[in-house]
Order: C-alpha cells, then sequence, then structure tokens
C-alpha cells in the first residue's frame, strides 16, 4: 500500500471515532494508532496473561509489607516524605490496584518485566475498546474479547468498597467522581471511558459525574465539585507525585490537604494509595534482592517466577567494589518516571540512547539489566517502519486482562510510540 493510499485510509477510518486520539498533534510524529494489526500466537497471550497475575501476586506482597512496615521502608523506595501517610492507608475489599498495566520485553525466553504502572495507567481505551472495534471491523479475532466486561465489574466493584469504607457511614445516594484535565483529550476520555463503563447510574447507590481537575476544591472536610457537591469516590487521572506538590495561589497546600481526607476516611480514592506504592519501580529491586537472598517472605515457587520473569535490577549501577552489577547494557530510569523521561541506556562508560526529557532526573533510581526489544515492521504515514516493540498486559483486580502493543523507532518509548492493534491468527 503507497504511503499516500495508507493515509488516507488510516485517517478515514479512525475519523469515525472523534473521542479517539488516533493522532497525536503538536509532536514531530503525528500519527498514533496504526492502520493494521499484528498477530499473537494463543501461547504468547498465555505467557504474558501468566507473568502479569504471577507478578502481581509478588509485587502485592512486597507493597503490603512496606505498608504496613515503618516509614523508613517507604522512603527507601522513593516515596516522599509528606505522602508516608496516605501510602499506609489499606482499604478492604479494594485490590491494590483496580486496574495496573504491566509493560515486558517478549524475549525468546518469554516475558521479562519492564515496569508495572499500577496508579494512573493509560493505553485503557486502546485495549478494551479500540482494539475489538478494530477486530471486529476487520474480521479478526481479538484477544480481549472479554475484558471490557472484566474491567466493568472492577470499577463497580472498588467503587462499592470505597463507599463501605467511608466515615461517618452514607445515608445519602454516593457522589463519585471521574477527573482529568479537560483539554488533554486521552486523559479525559480515558476517564470518561471508565465511568462509560458503569452504564445507566440509576442501577447503583451512586450517582457519577466528571469533574476538571482544575474545578475541584478542597475543604477542611470533604472535596467538592465545580457545583460546590461532596464528592465521596473519585478516580483521578492525575499521579499522586504531583497532587503533593499542589499548592493554592495563597499557598495552601491542596493537594496534601486532599490526601488527608482520604486518610482521614472522608474520601475514597482510585487507584488506591496502595496503587502509589505499586507504581514505585522501586519494587523490582527490592523483588530482585530479595529472590538473591533466597527470602522466606516467597515460596521456592514464587523463587523460580522471579527468576523467570524478572529482570536484574539494583539500586546502584556498580557494587560496592565499584563493579558493575550488569552484563553487557543496563537501563537507568526514575521510580516515579513517566513516558520515557530521564531515561538512559547505558553500555559500560557509553550512553547508547538518552530520552530528550530531564523531568525526573532528581528522583531515585534503579538501574535494570537491558535487553532487546522484539522488532517488526509496520505500516506508517511515512511509508514501512521498523519499530521495536514493548508488550502489554492489564491485570484488573488482581487478574490479568486486556493484551496489547505499542511501537517505537527508539529504544526508549515515550509518547511519540504507536499503538498498533493485535489479533490472534486467522487460523488457530
Amino acid at each position: 500500500m503507497e504511503s499516500r493510499s495508507y493515509r488516507e485510509w488510516r485517517r478515514s477510518y479512525y475519523d469515525r471515532f472523534p473521542a479517539f486520539w488516533a493522532a497525536l498533534p503538536g509532536v514531530e510524529q503525528e500519527e498514533y494508532a496504526v492502520l493494521g494489526a499484528l498477530e499473537v500466537t494463543p501461547e504468547q497471550v498465555r505467557e504474558l496473561r501468566t507473568a502479569a497475575a504471577r507478578l502481581y501476586q509478588l509485587l502485592q506482597r512486597q507493597a503490603n509489607v512496606l505498608q504496613w512496615a515503618d516509614k523508613s521502608a517507604l522512603l527507601d523506595i522513593g516515596i516522599p516524605p509528606c505522602a508516608i501517610p496516605y501510602c499506609q492507608i489499606v482499604i478492604p475489599r479494594m485490590p491494590g490496584t483496580m486496574c495496573g498495566r504491566f509493560e515486558f520485553a517478549l524475549t525468546e525466553q518469554g516475558p521479562k518485566l519492564l515496569e508495572l504502572n499500577a496508579e494512573t495507567p493509560t493505553f485503557v481505551v486502546e485495549l478494551f475498546q479500540m482494539n475489538s472495534k478494530f477486530c471486529a471491523d476487520f474480521g479478526l479475532i481479538d484477544p480481549n474479547q472479554h475484558a471490557r466486561m472484566q474491567l466493568s465489574r472492577a470499577v463497580h466493584a472498588s467503587i462499592q468498597a470505597g463507599i463501605a469504607w467511608l466515615k461517618p457511614r452514607l445515608w445519602r445516594r454516593a457522589s463519585v467522581v471521574f477527573s482529568a484535565y479537560a483539554d488533554i483529550k486521552e486523559e479525559h476520555n480515558t476517564v470518561e471511558f471508565y465511568r462509560q463503563l458503569l452504564g445507566p447510574a440509576r442501577r447503583f447507590a451512586y450517582h457519577t459525574s466528571f469533574c476538571r481537575l482544575e474545578d475541584l476544591r478542597v475543604t477542611d472536610d470533604c472535596l467538592l465539585d465545580a457545583d460546590g457537591r461532596q464528592i465521596d469516590v473519585i478516580y483521578k487521572m492525575y499521579p499522586t507525585e504531583y497532587l503533593i506538590e499542589d499548592c493554592a495561589p495563597d499557598g495552601t497546600p491542596v493537594g496534601l490537604r486532599l490526601l488527608d481526607l482520604v486518610r482521614r476516611r472522608r474520601l475514597a480514592v482510585l487507584n488506591p494509595p496502595s496503587a502509589f506504592v505499586l507504581q514505585s519501580k522501586a519494587l523490582m529491586a527490592l523483588l530482585w534482592t530479595a529472590h538473591r537472598a533466597h527470602s522466606e517472605l516467597f515460596t521456592s515457587e514464587e523463587h523460580a517466577w522471579l527468576e523467570q520473569y524478572l529482570l536484574p535490577t539494583y539500586f546502584a549501577a556498580h557494587d560496592l567494589q565499584e563493579a558493575s552489577n550488569f552484563t553487557g547494557s543496563y537501563v537507568a530510569k526514575p521510580v516515579y518516571g513517566r513516558e520515557g523521561a530521564s531515561i538512559a541506556i547505558h553500555q559500560g562508560s557509553e550512553i547508547l540512547e538518552k530520552s530528550p526529557d530531564d523531568l525526573y532526573d532528581d528522583q531515585l533510581m534503579i538501574y535494570q539489566q537491558h535487553v532487546p526489544l522484539p522488532r517488526t515492521t509496520i505500516p506508517t504515514e511515512m511509508g514501512p517502519t521498523e519499530v521495536n516493540l514493548v508488550h502489554n498486559c492489564f491485570v484488573v483486580a488482581g487478574e490479568p486482562s486486556a493484551i496489547g502493543i505499542r511501537g517505537s523507532r527508539k529504544l526508549i518509548l515515550d509518547n511519540d510510540a504507536y499503538f498498533i492493534p493485535v489479533c490472534y491468527p486467522q487460523k488457530l
């Protein structure tokens, strides 16, 4: 297909979905959603989902230990001191993350964990909605066929758990708000997708609405929406590490006041506080250290899982004798970094690739063995393009769910990476 013809077909197809961000205006590479699908075998999907299920168990156990430990343990994984009381909150019957996304390098030895996006994952609409639409429109077999219903049940269950946890007990219909910056299309429409998953609100003992982040108001006793109504449960597409820095024009630390409302059980938040602990990439270094030390926190079978799925990960690139902890290249990444910012790939004293953005250079860093990503050629508006692939698997209420692929011409995936629909082979 010639690039001009491909461009016309791609834009014509995705124009049918005005709420979706098929293009990324304002960046060098405008195309985001590819018109085409990559085949994934049932075996690969099983491998990804099995890895996600097993790793989630182990990461959640490690996070639970940290939540119940003294504050120094949380400080050691990069949690800001002011967020410690928030991170120690546990909401019963609410999973550690309602919806989180694992990123894997799919190697010849199987999936290798790159990171877990546990608190405010994106790529939700792409895998839980758009992938299914694409497969249906082109007669393909969707690996994520039942994922949307799974997510819908998890959102409802988490909201119910949040309402039940609040004090004082509610005797009125609860208010559930989904919030993001309205002028950021991806974030706004992601939270709207979550809200629409619930269907007609009259079925529940709560009502839902959208409220722009900038319109939220924090008082001593509650969080208010734009109309001054009290909010009981909020899904915020806004990372906690940003929130704790937020202040009103008069200097009032409104972000910390919001977290204190959660601590006092005046507000429930999705994803819950435990997701902020799970979000720290330092947990991978802790798990690797525990594995190398044969920690009794894990069974012999679980240690085999850690060996199978984890890449060697440390808090320093060199040991105490200044010898490298790695064979070959390694990746330096901030524990709360996002979208590829402040990441560098090192080969000895040489830097193979470094992200242009240094937003998170002041954070605690971890160092992870670098593995080559699988590569393939995809159709794009620039013509056939060779890309590196990162395989994703969501975990929903502790269970593996939708899978999908992002591709990039670069080694470090950032906002410019492509969304590539996936399908099963036509002949299974």
